[in-house]
């Protein structure tokens, strides 16, 4: 049976991912500067001879006129870009099946073994099914890839329905079921529009700090508040809040979208 790639999960469609090669690594990183980054590389890929001196040109050009890097310790590898006419689709310019059969990643930062086998942690913390619900719920280049890399996003997501529900709600449910995927999409839209998402060099939950991955934690002493039961959601959509009327405001946001599943269910 072929592998289910999560990085390339529907032929037909435009989600596709390129996190493990640094695509959302840069500080106050938005659709618009993503795009304008693969937009670079990927013109320039295409308008070399794909030589090794051409390569390693073109790495040092590419290099010397990208944004700010968000974590140092993640490599934002150059050859990441659009692989499709449309520019819908990303992936590595460097795969075979864009340079007829030949396997160029030996160039990359990583070498071809690393590229050629890595496994990001989607892969052994979400089921296929629930990586593909969210490939057919975002089908979009960019926003699938902040969706289906951030467990706790997607796993919550059936957590709190299952135990507000005393059922078992699994990603097969909620693909057998339009107005459920609809609701689905609503909630991961969220990862792209919260708006109590303001610290531009956040990752979601995380925060670099003197070379280290530390996890966000919510103050909600300081907000007069108990811990939210949507605490590891907020976290994910990388929440930093003022006051408790917005904490109060986000859950309400969450509520809502959590009561009309259960509604439809």
């Amino acid at each position: 049976m072929e592998e289910f790639l999560y990085c390339q999960p529907c032929d037909l469609r435009s989600a596709s991912c390129s996190a493990c090669c640094g695509m959302y690594n840069w500080k106050n990183c938005s659709r618009e500067m993503v795009r304008e980054v693969l937009e670079f590389q990927t013109e320039q890929f295409l308008r070399s001879h794909r030589t090794e001196a051409d390569l390693f040109m073109l790495k040092k050009e590419i290099s010397a006129k990208r944004p700010e890097i968000l974590f140092p310790v993640i490599y934002n590898c150059e050859f990441m870009g659009f692989i499709d006419r449309d520019r819908k689709k990303v992936g590595c310019l460097l795969h075979p099946s864009l340079n007829n059969g030949k396997n160029l990643r030996w160039i990359s930062h990583h070498g071809k073994e690393t590229c050629d086998e890595s496994r990001c942690t989607a892969y052994f913390y979400l089921r296929d099914a629930e990586a593909l619900l969210v490939a057919e719920t975002v089908d979009d280049w960019y926003l699938y890839g902040l969706c289906v890399t951030d467990l706790d996003l997607v796993k919550e997501f059936f957590n709190i329905t299952s135990v507000m529900l005393s059922d078992n709600v699994n990603a097969e449910k909620v693909r057998s079921r339009e107005n459920l995927k609809e609701i689905f999409q609503q909630y991961l839209l969220l990862k792209e529009r919260w708006k109590f998402s303001r610290n531009g060099n956040r990752f979601g939950k995380y925060v670099f700090k003197q070379q280290n991955y530390l996890i966000h934690r919510i103050d909600y002493a300081s907000l007069s508040a108990n811990p939210s039961r949507f605490d590891k959601i907020f976290n994910s959509l990388g929440s930093e809040f003022k006051n408790k009327s917005e904490l109060i405001e986000a859950e309400e946001l969450l509520e809502q979208i959590f009561q009309r599943f259960a509604e439809n269910f």
